[in-house]
C-alpha cells in the first residue's frame, strides 16, 4: 500500500487508489498519518475535523468516519502491509511501516541530500523529492487550525528544498536553471525574502542584473505597503552584493554558497521541519513574515544595545528608519540578558503580543505554567524583541515566589523601580504605601513595560503595575492568579511542555546539530525521557555538553531508569526535584496529602473520584484539592473533571508516596481498586442495561463514597475506553478477588473492540477465577475469553477454554451464564464447519433463555440462530428469528445485538430475492452501528451491504436477460 498527503489525499492499493470518502474522512486521514505510529485521541481529531465549533454528535461522527476508514482498509488487505488502525482508550493509532507514506520518502530524500557532498548527488536526491509533489499539501481536507498548521509546515518543507536545489544548480553553474526554479516560487511567496534574495543572486549570476534589482524594488515597496516594514538583512545583503558585483558571472566565488538563500543546510535560511511528529514553528531566517528580527541584532527593533544599520553601504536605495530606531532605545532598561539557546514557542510570542496592546485599560499578560516550563525564558525573549514598543523603558523584578530564598519585599522592588525612572534615594518615601504612590504618580504619564517575574500571588503583582494606559506588565507565576485575572483585566497565556519536535529543536540549539546528527535516536528518547520540560532538556544538555566523549546514548541510558531519572536530572543548584519540591512546599494540606498519594495512582490520569478513594477524602474535598493542584500546575485539566500528571511530575510524587507507611500504601491501592471496581459494575450497567450484572463486589470490599453515574451508554462506553489502560495496571497489582472482577466490568467494551489485544488480560482473570475457586466467575470469564478467541480466529484455544463453561455456570445456578456459553460454543462449532453441533447448541441455549425469561438472551441466541441458518442456507428461518429478536428490542436504544439482527434479516431478505427491502434493513443496521461507535458491527454492515448490492445487480442483470430472450423468442 501507499498514502499520499504530498497533494490531495490518497490512498493506494493492490487493485488502484481507495475511495476515501467525503472530506472528514480525508481529513481524518491525513491526522493519522501525519501522526502515524502516536496516538491521537477522539478531542484532537475533533478540532481537526471541524472549523468552528463541532456539533453536539461530533464523537460519533468521528467514531463513523474511523469505522468506514477501518473496513475501507480491511478491504485492500492493510494487514499485508503491516498497516493497522487500533484503538487505546479514547484514542486511535495508525500504525504504519515506514516507506509506505511519501512525507517519509520525501523528508528521507532531503535528509539524504544534506549528507551528499557533491551537488550532482544532492540535485538528483532533491528533484526526486520535490517530484513526489502533487500540488498543494492535504488538498481536499478540511480547513481547520490543525490541519492548517500542519499545511503550512509542508509547504515550508517544500520551499527550503526548492532553495536548497536552486544554491546547488548555483554550485554546478547552472544559475539560469536555478532562476528558473525560483521565479515560480517567488510569485507564489511575493513575501518571503529568502526566496527573493536567492532568485536575486540567480539572476545577476545569469546576467540579468537589472531583472535582479527590479526584484529588489518590488519586495521592498510590497513589505513596505502589507506588512509596513523595512527589507530584512537576508534581502540588503544580497542586494549589497549585487551593486557591488560580488559573485558575478565568472567570479571564482560566485555559487560558493555564501551569500544569503545559501549554505550546505537547505541553503536558504529555513529549517526544514520532521513532519513525522507534530507541527512546529519554523525558523525562516528573515524577518519577512513578521517584521521582526532575533534580538541583539544589529540595527533591529528590540536590539537592546546600539549597533550600526543592516541597510546597504548606497544610500541611494538604502531602506529608511534604522537610526530613528536606534535613537529611540528605551531609557531606563532593568532586564537580565536575554535568553540563551531560546527556541519555538510561536504561538505563545503570538499571544503575548495580542495580549499586551495598549488599550482604554491598560495591558497586563499572565504567563502562567508548571515549575521548569521555561516562563521566565518566554516572557524575556518577547521583551527583548518588542522593548522598543515602550520607549521610557523596561523594568524588571524576580519576585522569588518559588525559590529557597525569601520572597523580595514590595518597599525594595519599588524602590529600584522608582531610583531606575529617576528618583533620588532621599526621596523616597519609607512606606510601602507611600512607595506605592509615588511610583503611580511616576508612571502615569509614561510609556513603559513592567515584567514580575515568579509572582505567588495577585497581591504582590498589584502595587507594581504602571499607571499609564499606554504601559504594560508582563506578569509570570506557577499559579493561575485569577485574582489578577478578575480585578486587573490580566489576560492569561498558559506554557505547556514542548512538542517532541520542539524538544528535539531544543537539544540542537544547545548540543549543535552535529551532536543531534550523529546520535538521532538516542537524542529522540532523551527528548522523549525529559517529556519536553524545558528545564530538564537543559540539564540533560549541559550533562552531555560537559562530557563529548560521552555520547547522547549514555545520558539517555542514566535517565531510562525511572527511580533513577529525577536524581539525574540536577546540575549544581538546578535541579527539577528542587522546582517541585518548592510547588508542593506551598500547598494546602489537603493538597499536598492528594498529591503524595497520587504517586500511587497507575496511570498519570485521575480524576475527583480516583483521587478521593486514594486520599480518603470525600468527593467534594478531593475536587477541591485537585484545583488546587492545577491551580499549581503540579497537574494539568485536560475535560471536566480529568487531570494529568507530566511524567516528571508523576515520578516525583511516586517519590513522595514511596516514603508513606507501607500498610497505609496497600490499603490506599485497594481502595483504588474497589473505587474502579464499582465505577466499572455502574458502567457495564449503563452499557447493556437488559443484562444481568457480571459480578457482586467482594465482600471485604470498601464501598467508595461517592461512584459516577452513567445517564448515556456513550458517556459509559467512554469511561470505558478512557480508563483502559489505567484498569489495566490496577488489575496486574490487584489481588485475585479483585483482578477478575474488574477485567469482567469491562465487558461492553470488550464485545465492542474483540479484536483489541484482551487476551493476555483474560487469561490473568481465569487464573484469578481459578486461585480462588469461583466457578460462576470462572464461567463468566471462559464464555467471554472464548468469544474474543473465536473473534481473533483461535478457534481450538477458543473451543477448549468454552467447553466446561456452560457446565460450571449449571453447578454455580447461573443459567444466564450457561445459555451464553453455548451460544459462545456454538460459534466455534460453527467456524469448525459442525453445524450439527452448532445448532443443538443454539436450541437448547434458547430453550434456557426463554425458561428463565430473560429477554436480552433470548435475543442473542436468536441472533446467532439467524446467522447459523443463513450459514445453512436457509434464509426463511434466518429472517423469523431475525424479525423475533428484533421484536424484542423494540423501543431499546440502539446496540450492537439489535445491530447484527438489523444485518441479519437484511441479509436473510436480500437471500429472498427482496432487495430493497434487504438494502433498507441493512441501512438502519448501519445507522445504528454507527450511533454506537460499535467498529465490528460497522464493518460486518458494510461487508453485508456489499453483498447485498452484488445480489441485487446479478439478480437484475439476470432478469433484463430473461425480458431480452422473451423478446427475442419466436412468438
Amino acid at each position: 500500500m501507499k498514502f499520499r498527503l504530498l497533494g490531495a489525499v490518497a490512498a493506494d492499493g493492490a487493485e488502484g487508489e481507495l475511495r476515501l470518502g467525503p472530506e472528514k474522512r480525508r481529513s481524518l486521514l491525513a491526522l493519522l498519518l501525519l501522526r502515524r505510529n502516536r496516538a491521537v485521541s477522539v478531542a484532537q481529531l475533533t478540532e481537526a475535523l471541524w472549523v468552528d465549533e463541532p456539533p453536539a454528535n461530533a464523537r460519533t461522527v468521528v467514531q463513523s468516519h474511523v469505522s468506514r476508514l477501518r473496513a475501507l482498509l480491511a478491504e485492500a488487505g492493510a494487514d499485508r502491509h503491516g498497516v493497522r488502525l487500533t484503538t487505546a482508550g479514547d484514542a486511535y493509532t495508525l500504525r504504519l511501516p515506514e516507506g509506505l507514506l511519501d512525507v517519509e520518502q520525501f523528508d528521507a530524500l532531503v535528509a539524504a541530500a544534506r549528507t551528499e557532498r557533491r551537488s550532482t548527488e544532492v540535485v538528483g536526491a532533491l528533484e526526486h523529492a520535490l517530484g513526489l509533489w502533487r500540488g498543494p499539501a492535504l488538498t481536499g481536507t478540511v480547513p481547520s487550525t490543525p490541519l492548517e498548521a500542519w499545511r503550512q509546515t509542508l509547504e515550508e518543507n517544500r520551499l527550503a528544498a526548492v532553495e536548497s536545489l536552486a544554491d546547488h544548480l548555483q554550485r554546478l553553474g547552472e544559475p539560469a536553471r536555478a532562476a528558473e526554479l525560483l521565479r515560480a516560487e517567488t510569485v507564489a511567496h511575493p513575501l518571503r525574502e529568502s526566496l527573493v534574495s536567492a532568485l536575486m543572486l540567480a539572476l545577476f549570476r545569469a546576467g540579468r542584473q537589472s531583472d535582479a534589482i527590479t526584484w529588489y524594488h518590488r519586495t521592498r515597496d510590497s513589505l513596505a505597503d502589507r506588512l509596513g516594514v523595512d527589507p530584512g538583512r537576508a534581502l540588503n545583503a544580497a542586494y549589497e552584493r549585487i551593486l557591488r558585483g560580488e559573485g558575478a558571472p565568472g567570479d571564482p566565488d560566485a555559487g560558493s554558497g555564501t551569500g544569503p538563500g545559501t549554505g550546505s543546510n537547505a541553503g536558504s535560511g529555513a529549517a526544514a521541519v520532521d513532519t513525522g511528529s507534530g507541527a512546529a514553528a519554523v525558523d525562516t531566517g528573515s524577518a519577512s513574515a513578521s517584521g521582526t528580527a532575533p534580538a541583539g541584532a544589529p540595527g533591529v527593533p528590540g536590539s537592546r544595545t546600539p549597533a550600526r544599520s543592516a541597510a546597504p553601504v548606497l544610500t541611494l536605495a538604502a531602506p529608511v528608519g534604522a537610526a530613528d530606531r536606534a535613537a529611540a532605545l528605551p531609557a531606563v532598561d532593568l532586564l537580565p540578558r536575554p535568553p540563551r539557546g531560546f527556541y519555538g514557542r510561536s504561538a505563545e510570542l503570538a499571544a503575548l503580543g495580542d495580549a499586551l496592546r495598549p488599550g482604554p485599560d491598560g495591558a497586563i499578560a499572565l504567563v502562567t505554567g508548571p515549575a521548569g516550563v521555561g516562563k521566565t525564558a518566554l516572557a524575556l525573549d518577547w521583551a527583548h524583541r518588542h522593548g522598543h514598543r515602550f520607549p521610557d523603558g523596561v523594568l524588571f523584578a524576580d519576585l522569588g515566589g518559588f525559590s529557597d530564598r525569601p520572597d523580595r519585599e514590595l518597599g525594595d522592588v519599588l524602590a529600584e523601580f522608582l531610583a531606575a525612572l529617576g528618583t533620588a534615594h532621599e526621596d523616597l518615601p519609607p512606606t510601602l504605601a507611600g512607595r506605592a504612590a509615588l511610583y503611580r504618580r511616576a508612571t502615569a504619564d509614561r510609556r513603559l513595560l513592567v515584567v514580575v517575574d515568579n509572582a505567588r500571588e495577585s497581591e504582590q503583582v498589584r502595587p507594581l503595575l504602571p499607571a499609564g494606559t499606554d504601559s504594560a506588565a508582563l506578569v509570570t507565576s506557577r499559579h493561575r492568579m485569577l485574582g489578577l485575572v478578575a480585578s486587573e483585566l490580566a489576560r492569561p497565556v498558559p506554557l505547556s511542555v514542548l512538542r517532541p519536535e520542539e524538544s528535539a529543536a531544543l537539544l540542537a540549539r544547545v548540543l549543535g546539530p552535529s551532536r543531534i546528527a550523529a546520535e538521532p535516536e538516542a537524542a529522540r528518547e532523551l527528548a522523549d525521557l525529559c517529556d519536553g520540560l524545558p528545564l530538564a532538556l537543559r540539564i540533560a544538555a549541559a550533562k552531555a555538553a560537559a562530557d563529548p566523549r560521552r555520547g547522547l546514548a549514555a545520558v539517555t541510558e542514566q535517565l531510562r531508569h525511572e527511580q533513577r531519572r529525577l536524581s539525574h536530572l540536577a546540575a549544581e543548584e538546578i535541579s527539577v526535584t528542587s522546582a517541585l519540591r518548592i510547588s508542593c512546599e506551598q500547598l494546602p494540606p489537603t493538597a499536598a496529602r492528594l498529591f503524595r498519594t497520587l504517586g500511587l495512582h497507575p496511570g498519570p490520569m485521575v480524576d475527583p473520584y480516583a483521587a478521593a478513594a486514594l486520599a480518603d477524602l470525600e468527593h467534594p474535598d478531593a475536587a477541591q484539592a485537585l484545583e488546587q493542584l492545577a491551580a499549581t500546575h503540579l497537574i494539568t485539566e485536560t475535560g471536566a473533571e480529568q487531570y494529568t500528571l507530566h511524567d516528571l511530575v508523576w515520578l516525583y510524587a511516586r517519590q513522595l508516596a514511596a516514603e508513606t507507611d507501607r500498610a497505609e500504601q496497600r490499603t490506599a491501592r485497594a481502595r483504588l481498586a474497589d473505587q474502579y471496581l464499582y465505577t466499572g459494575l455502574a458502567a457495564a450497567q449503563c452499557a447493556e442495561p437488559g443484562s444481568k450484572p457480571c459480578c457482586e463486589p467482594p465482600a471485604a470490599s470498601h464501598r467508595p463514597r461517592a461512584v459516577p453515574e452513567f445517564t448515556a451508554v456513550e458517556d459509559a462506553l467512554h469511561w470505558l475506553g478512557a480508563h483502559r489502560e489505567t484498569l489495566a495496571e490496577v488489575i496486574a497489582t490487584a489481588g485475585p478477588e479483585r483482578a477478575w472482577r474488574l477485567v469482567l466490568t469491562q465487558w461492553p467494551l470488550i464485545l465492542r473492540r474483540v479484536r483489541d489485544g484482551w487476551v493476555p488480560q483474560l487469561q490473568l482473570a481465569l487464573e484469578a477465577t481459578v486461585e480462588t475457586g469461583h466457578l460462576d466467575g470462572e464461567s463468566q470469564v471462559r464464555a467471554l475469553l472464548g468469544w474474543v478467541l473465536v473473534s481473533n480466529r483461535r478457534l481450538h484455544e477458543a473451543a477448549a477454554c468454552l467447553t466446561p463453561a456452560a457446565e460450571l455456570a449449571a453447578r454455580a445456578g447461573n443459567q444466564v451464564g450457561r445459555a451464553i456459553a453455548l451460544i459462545n460454543l456454538a460459534a466455534v462449532h460453527s467456524e469448525l464447519a459442525d453445524h450439527a453441533a452448532a445448532g443443538a447448541g443454539l436450541a437448547q441455549a434458547l430453550e434456557i433463555a426463554l425458561a428463565v425469561d430473560h429477554p436480552h438472551t433470548v435475543a442473542l441466541a436468536l441472533q446467532h440462530l439467524a446467522r447459523h441458518h443463513l450459514d445453512a442456507g436457509r434464509p426463511r428461518p434466518a429472517l423469523d428469528h431475525a424479525l423475533h429478536g428484533i421484536s424484542l428490542s423494540t423501543g431499546e436504544r440502539p446496540g450492537p445485538r439489535r445491530v447484527l439482527l438489523h444485518t441479519a434479516a437484511g441479509e436473510a431478505l436480500s437471500a429472498l430475492g427482496r432487495h430493497p427491502e434487504a438494502r433498507a434493513r441493512l441501512g438502519a443496521a448501519l445507522t445504528e452501528a454507527e450511533q454506537v461507535g460499535h467498529d465490528e458491527a460497522t464493518a460486518e454492515v458494510l461487508r453485508a451491504l456489499a453483498r447485498a448490492e452484488d445480489a441485487a445487480g446479478h439478480a437484475h442483470a439476470a432478469t433484463a436477460h430473461r425480458r431480452r430472450a422473451d423478446l427475442l423468442s419466436p412468438v
